[in-house]
């Protein structure tokens, strides 16, 4: 249940390397994580917009997001270089890159888990090591 936040739903449709295979699970948590995020993270209304209209060429795979090389480079590169290459091949100006591009950048941290850990090093001791599991999971 910790993935189930926009940040990873963002993070799952802006990967080209899922999008472009052929069993991409877009459902409605996923679309809606995404907007949600571009609306947080657009700076001006008509960027939202923008980059909110664009979201479906991307989906669907339209204009620059079907060629060949596209998808040839989704498997090749990582997504932040294929993210600046679409904005390369349309003249800086794709509105979806600003967005796709800081949710890429997010960096990752285990500390959620190491709290879990260490709780659980605290509770579970050689003094307590006769805790039965339901007790313990308490």
């Amino acid at each position: 249940m910790t993935l189930h936040h926009d940040l990873h739903a963002a993070g799952y449709f802006f990967n080209p390397r899922i999008q472009y295979k052929d069993n991409v699970h877009n459902d409605g948590e996923v679309m809606r994580g995404t907007m949600n995020v571009i609306t947080r993270l657009a700076r001006t209304m008509n960027e939202r917009l923008d980059a909110m209209a664009e979201v479906e060429r991307y989906k669907m795979k339209l204009g620059i997001y079907g060629g060949y090389d596209m998808t040839y480079a989704a498997q090749r590169h990582t997504p932040a270089e294929w993210w600046i290459q679409v904005n390369y091949q349309q003249a800086g100006t794709n509105p979806l890159m600003y967005v796709a591009m800081r949710v890429l950048s997010q960096t990752t941290s285990s500390s959620p888990c190491e709290r879990n850990w260490s709780t659980f090093s605290l509770i579970h001791t050689k003094i307590r090591n006769r805790l039965g599991v339901d007790r313990l999971e308490k």
